[in-house]
Parts: structure tokens; sequence; C-alpha cells
């Protein structure tokens, strides 16, 4: 079932496109003046989270949460405590917020909801955001995950129209794959879906690198709506998931949406399942990175090496002698004049500066089901310091011969600070 389909589901007896192009009361002119308004930088510092978010959802444009607030408890104190989940999406209420301060759960705020629909009810929509104004307990708003057509306008005006409102907590606004994402530039969180494993891993890298691209014009962030069924229940699962958000990571991502909670817990027994146990154990690999993640901004570059093997650990035959590059980054080659270089391993790498100043590096197993031996031959570091996930704190790995290894388990990624 698609996101798009749900999001019908939730609200009944309107004719999607048309309420789009409608909007409210914004004019094309008004959403012109949006796209040319320039960022308030200091403002989107602020609001930008401090944490990689994890976020329990079980869809959009109404109230499918769990209305009793012992219910919706629960359902908090499961996914905090279970399902290594940090943030949920819900509809506002004073109730929900005090149940997220007590369980440590960030709210996004579902803008698509009932009684504060960001474009249907703009008035009361706009007395929310300014009564949420500096909340904690509030990390983001969720204004759009689905397609929207020839209505790109009226997104830009949301985002806009958010950022006005409320400029103290981030926007989250997505498409389908890439379509029209262009409009969403202005939001914090750039965001999209594809479900690239079931509908074809070769689309990953490539609507990474374009939201990337559209997330680089306003140094915004990168968000995502993720599957929680790229494979079979279990091990297969997990590691298709994980490598998701590895190579996700790897390009700039800060925030995963997972897709959908009715797939990974009983709603009724606020249970999770085998999916959601797999969710869970992604979750809590990302857990120790979730405070670095965020320091890393976006990419400077994007590298890769070529592959023997592709994601599902597949012979990849070379052509004329050569091996190939991955789907989608066949123009991502190290250049030759890189301080760092690939020597050993089959891996996409992201260029970054940690804190904005000193240089660092994530990156991510080209191949979700078998380890590499990463070796790179470093020439402008004396020394490194490699991220344990164990331990949560970063240690120094040796620099011999002008060239540092280590280990990139399955599906895994590693971050690397080399000052």
């Amino acid at each position: 079932m698609g996101i798009g389909f749900l999001s019908r589901q939730l609200l009944p007896g309107v004719a999607l496109l048309a309420t789009l192009a409608l909007g409210s009361c914004a004019s094309l002119a008004g959403a012109e003046e949006a796209g040319n308004r320039l960022i308030d930088k200091e403002a989107q510092a602020k609001r930008r989270p401090k944490t990689y978010l994890t976020v329990f959802n079980n869809g959009y444009g109404g109230d499918p949460m769990p209305k009793e607030p012992e219910k919706f408890e629960k359902l908090l104190k499961t996914i905090a405590s279970e399902g290594s989940f940090n943030a949920v999406m819900c509809r506002y209420s004073a109730d929900r917020e005090a149940l997220c301060r007590k369980y440590n759960v960030l709210m996004v705020v579902d803008l698509l909801a009932d009684g504060h629909h960001v474009y249907k009810n703009p008035k009361e929509c706009e007395q929310l955001c300014g009564q949420l104004r500096g909340n904690p307990a509030i990390v983001a708003y969720h204004l759009w995950s689905d397609r929207f057509g020839k209505t790109g306008s009226g997104r830009a005006r949301d985002i806009d129209n958010v950022h006005q409102w409320d400029p103290t907590h981030a926007t989250y606004s997505g498409t389908y794959q890439t379509e029209g994402m262009k409009h969403l530039a202005m939001s914090d969180f750039v965001s999209y879906y594809d479900f690239s494993w079931k509908r074809g891993p070769h689309k990953n890298f490539s609507n990474l690198l374009t939201a990337w691209a559209v997330a680089k014009t306003h140094d915004n962030r990168i968000g995502r709506c993720i599957e929680t069924d790229p494979g079979q229940p279990g091990e297969g699962n997990y590691l298709r998931s994980l490598y998701l958000q590895n190579t996700s990571i790897t390009c700039g991502l800060k925030c995963c949406l997972w897709f959908i909670g009715s797939q990974i817990m009983d709603m009724n027994k606020l249970e999770f399942n085998e999916l959601g146990r797999d969710a869970a154990q992604v979750n809590g690999w990302t857990k120790p990175l979730w405070a670095e993640i965020p320091r890393l901004g976006l990419p400077a570059a994007i590298y890769s090496t070529s592959i023997t093997k592709d994601c599902n650990n597949h012979d990849v035959p070379a052509e004329g002698g050569k091996h190939k590059m991955p789907p989608g980054l066949e123009t991502h080659e190290f250049p030759k004049d890189f301080w760092l270089q690939p020597v050993s391993g089959e891996f996409v790498m992201g260029v970054f500066k940690y804190d904005g100043a000193s240089d660092a590096v994530y990156l991510a197993n080209h191949n979700a089901y078998a380890e590499q031996d990463v070796k790179l031959k470093v020439a402008k570091a004396t020394h490194a310091r490699i991220f344990n996930h164990q331990s949560g704190k970063y240690e120094e790995v040796p620099v011999v011969d002008g060239a540092i290894s280590f280990k990139l388990e399955k599906a895994g990624g590693q971050l690397l600070l080399l000052p």
C-alpha cells in the first residue's frame, strides 16, 4: 500500500489534487514571494534539530494514533523503551505533549490534521504554531509526504507560512521520489519517499543525490520516509533497512520517518511484531550516533568506489576490464588528487566538516550482506579517530604507512574524524 493511498484514506471525500491546487488563501503571486524570500540563517540554525530523528508514525491527515490517553501513553512507552524511537508524528494536544515529555519522545506535529490543517485552516494553524513557539517538546512540523503534481507553489507557500508563524521549529515536507522536489528547497527537511528496495534498488542513490542537491541550495537537511519491510522479517529485513539508513546518512540524512506504524505494531495491543523488532534493531544501531550525525551538516562531496558485488551480494561483472560504479554514482569516482584514496573495500563516502571545522567522513557499505576490509590512503592527516558503536566514543586509529584500516560490517556505516 502506497503512502498516497493512505493519505487519501485518512481524508475521505477529498479530491486531493483539487484541494491542493486551491490551497486556502494563498495566490500564485504569494507562493512566488515565499519562494524568493531569504532564509533567516540565524533562525534556521537555531531550529535545526540537535539529534538524528527516527520517527514513529501511523499516517497523517487525520488522527490515526490511539485516542485514549492511557493507550497513547502505552504507545510512547513501547516505542521509546522497546523500539528506540526518539520521535512520534501525531496531531497535537496538550495531553499528548505532556506524555511525550514524560517519556522523552519528541513530537513531530502533523499540520495536515483536522482543525489546524496548514492550508485548509490557516488561521487555526497559525494560532497553534504561535502557541508552540520555542517549545522544546516539539521538534518539527509535518507539512506533506505525498505526490503534489502541479501544486508545488502551494507546498512552497506552506513551508514559508510555517516559518513565519513559528521560526523556532523545523519543517518536514516531502514528495514522491524527486517529483517537484525543487519546491521543497526552503524546507528544513527536504524529504521524499521511494521505497527503493522494493521498487528498484538502482533508484536509491539517484534520488538521494537529487535531495542532496536541492538541500544544498539553502543549507537544509535531508529527510526520508523509509519502508519498514524492504525484506523478509528477520535478519534480511534488518540488514536491508540498515543499508538504507547508512547509505542515506552518507548523503546527508538527518531524519528517518518509518512507514508505517500499523505494519510494525499491533495498534490494538500496542505490541511490536517481527518487522517492528527489525526496525528497533536498526534504531538501536544508529542510537549511539544520534548526537553525532547532526554535527556533520551536509556533505561537501560524495564519492564511491566501484563494485564487484551489488547491494544484494550478487556479482557485478566488469566491462572492458573495468569494474562498474553503483547505479546513480557513475560520476562520483574518487578524484585522483583527493587526500583520501580507497585501497580496499567497496563503499560510498560522504565528506563533511564536523561542527563546521574538522574534516570528517562517513562511509557506508555498498553490500548489505557482506562486510568489507576497508583501507584508506591518507595524504594530509597524521592521525584519525574512529567512532566506536559499542562504547559510543571515538578511539584513535593508527595511521600505518600513510593508511588506516578497519572493518565495515554488513550494511554498516563508519564515522571517522581526521583533524
